[in-house]
């Protein structure tokens, strides 16, 4: 028996939508469609900090006409059940409740917001799906636009945390000219391996001996350095691929001297993805660093994955 079923990720920047089949004889999640819009949540969240702001009926509007035409894609392709997460500055927001009633009253898609640790999970879940290592103990890494969440697996034992640091907040923080150049990198490495140390003090290093990222800016590394088109960017053709920590030095120091209309053309990135992109480099690249990891593992899976999974065994439809 086959069921559609679709999720909805509303991040610090995207939104993202994808509509699947849950096989049930063979216990497999068949995706037939993905669409993704900018919603740049991170540039109306108000205030001083990063934690007493607010989300602007701007950003609302975006977001409304962005799950109007989910929900056209959900009816045509005859989705029973939608399942939706709020990520990123959302979880930060003063006004978040009300905004997502909002949401609510107006396209009828009742959002939950996911702790870091939530997020992490479902991330993971999607992930270890996709990417079976066994027992070994690794580290998956969920780099976003707002928050970067990572997940010690050791057998059927997680542990998770997450950072309020990703290539979009990096960006607006530190990379303020066109291109970024050397000095607005080195204090953005500074601040990264300083953050690094203080956040992350408590995961046993050596424990880590290999390493899984998802998320936008490390789907689109492993696109880049095997030479993968836009049209191919799906989990069939990224899942698996490995990428080394040198190939991901060479892609920042190419990235840092270009402009970002030079990225757009070089790379076939889209606008906002370039804006964001050395500064995600930087941070995948630092991140690797800090657990002495050598090779990346790049997942296409992720928390759009980890919901449906999560759903279908809430409901009992997986063995």
């Amino acid at each position: 028996m086959c069921r559609r079923l679709a999720s909805i990720d509303l991040g610090t920047h995207t939104a993202r939508l994808l509509i699947a089949e849950w096989d049930e004889a063979y216990q497999r999640i068949i995706p037939i469609a993905r669409y993704r819009t900018y919603v740049h949540l991170g540039d109306a969240f108000h205030g001083t900090n990063h934690h007493d702001g607010n989300l602007s009926m701007s950003a609302a509007v975006r977001v409304v006409n962005a799950f109007r035409e989910f929900n056209r894609a959900v009816h045509e392709f005859g989705v029973e059940t939608t399942i939706a997460a709020a990520t990123g500055v959302i979880r930060q927001a003063g006004n978040r409740d009300e905004f997502l009633r909002v949401l609510k009253e107006e396209t009828g898609i009742d959002v939950r917001v996911m702790s870091g640790e939530e997020e992490a999970r479902l991330t993971v879940t999607g992930v270890s799906h996709a990417i079976h290592r066994g027992n070994d103990p690794h580290l998956v890494v969920d780099l976003g636009g707002g928050s970067t969440e990572f997940v010690l697996v050791q057998e059927h034992v997680w542990q998770t945390w997450s950072i309020a640091v990703g290539a979009s907040v990096l960006t607006e923080r530190f990379l303020h000219t066109d291109p970024p150049g050397k000095q607005a990198a080195w204090s953005l490495r500074k601040f990264i391996r300083q953050h690094l140390v203080i956040e992350l003090d408590r995961i046993p290093l050596q424990q880590v001996i290999s390493m899984v990222g998802t998320g936008g800016t490390i789907v689109t590394i492993g696109a880049l350095v095997h030479n993968i088109s836009g049209n191919n960017l799906d989990p069939d053709h990224v899942n698996g691929l490995e990428v080394a920590r040198g190939s991901i030095q060479e892609l920042l120091a190419q990235t840092i001297a270009l402009k970002r209309q030079e990225r757009v053309r070089r790379y076939g990135l889209d606008g906002w993805r370039a804006h964001v992109f050395p500064a995600g480099l930087l941070l995948a690249a630092e991140i690797m660093d800090f657990f002495g990891m050598d090779q990346l593992t790049v997942c296409f899976s992720d928390i759009l994955e980890g919901l449906i999974w999560k759903y279908v065994e809430d409901k009992g439809y997986a063995n």
